[in-house]
Formats: C-alpha cells, structure tokens, sequence
C-alpha cells in the first residue's frame, strides 16, 4: 500500500512538473518600432550648363598680308595652263610718285613697257619684259614680233618650274590697258625653249597664259 501511494506521488509530481512546463509560453519579444525613415533629401535640380561665351575677335586684327604691299606700283597675277599649270601673284616697280593715268594715258606714239613679274608662286613664275611697241593710249593691241614700221612688239617670255616659254607658230598675245593703268594681257600657244635647265626642249610642249595687273599710287 506504502509503495503505491509513493508511486502516485511520483506521478503526480511528474504530471505536474509537465503541466508546468507546457503552460508557460515562450514570450515573443516585440521588435522595436523603427522610427520612420526621414524623406529621402530630393537632389538639387539641375541647372543647365551655361556655355561660355566666346572670345569676341579683336577690334584691331590684323587683315592677312598681302602678296602685293602699296610700296609697289603694280600689283600683278599670273596663270599658266596647258603643259604647265601654276598661278602667282606678286608686285612690280615702286608707287613712288607712281601716276597710274599718266601712265595708260594717250598721245603720241611711244612704247608702252607692261608689268611682269619675278619669281611668282610656287612655281617661280618670271615673265620677261613685254611691250606694246606703238602705244597710243588706253584699248586693245594685238602683239605683233614683225612691225612694218616703228618699234615690233614683244611678246612674253615666260620661265616657269624650271622651263621656258615664249612665241612659236601660230602664238598669239592680245593686251588690254584701260585709262586707270590695270590691265590684261592673254597669249596662247606659246612654246617651250631651250633653257639653261633644259637643253631638249619638248617640241610638243604648249602654255597659255594670261596676266592681271591693277596700278598703284603712293599713298
């Protein structure tokens, strides 16, 4: 009977030793509220580049040079096609006390020496001494190397990238002199020579040329 009652308290004791562990709940810990997270900060708008102005041009820039300065009384250009083909421009003589009307001016009859030019471009263009032989003033002569009477006329000699150009069959030279002192001259056909720089010439070698010129007076 002693040991009956023993074995009961024993399995009151467990029961409720269980029945204490199983009533108690496990407490859940409530999470911290967080504080709300403050707005995001908005970025700064964007302001549009602002280009920067650009460097105004000086007042007083200087023009390009020119190949012709007012030193010289002739400012002259050249252009060469056919065999050779190159242009230049340059100056020639001296405005000083240069009189560009007196110069294309009529009269009596008298040789008219025109602008050439020296070492032009960059081909070197050089034109010889050319001349209306019976100048009477301003208009168009047509250059003729034989003159029944008075002074022939010469027609250009012209010396470009090392070679020689001047009249031969069937070349022609036709000048124009206005009353400023500009003027033109147009030759075609001229032919090449035997030069210093070549001694065999090409027999079938061809140029025209022709030349502008306007007149300068000191200024």
């Amino acid at each position: 009977m002693k040991d009956r009652m023993t074995l009961l308290i024993a399995v009151l004791a467990i029961a409720l030793t269980i029945a204490a562990c199983g009533g108690t709940a496990t407490t859940t810990p409530t999470p911290t509220a967080q504080p709300a997270m403050a707005a995001e900060t908005e970025a700064p708008a964007v302001q549009p580049a602002t280009e920067p102005s650009p460097t105004e041009a000086p007042a007083n820039e200087e023009s390009v040079a020119s190949a012709c300065e007012e030193f010289f009384g002739f400012c002259v250009t050249a252009e060469i096609d056919g065999s050779v083909i190159s242009t230049g421009t340059g100056g020639f003589g001296s405005s000083f006390n240069n009189d560009c009307a007196a110069w294309a001016a009529g009269g009596e009859t008298r040789i008219l020496e025109l602008p050439t030019t020296l070492a032009a471009g960059d081909d070197k263009i050089t034109v010889a001494l050319t001349r209306i032989g019976a100048y009477t003033g301003p208009g168009q002569y047509e250059l003729a190397a034989v003159a029944a009477s008075g002074n022939p006329d010469s027609f250009p000699a012209i010396e470009v990238a090392g070679r020689t150009f001047s009249k031969g069959e069937g070349s022609t030279t036709l000048v124009t002199v206005a009353a400023d002192g500009s003027g033109s001259s147009q030759a075609t056909g001229l032919v090449e020579l035997a030069s210093m720089t070549v001694s065999s010439p090409d027999p079938d070698a061809r140029i025209d040329f022709s030349m502008q010129w306007t007149c300068q007076e000191e200024k």
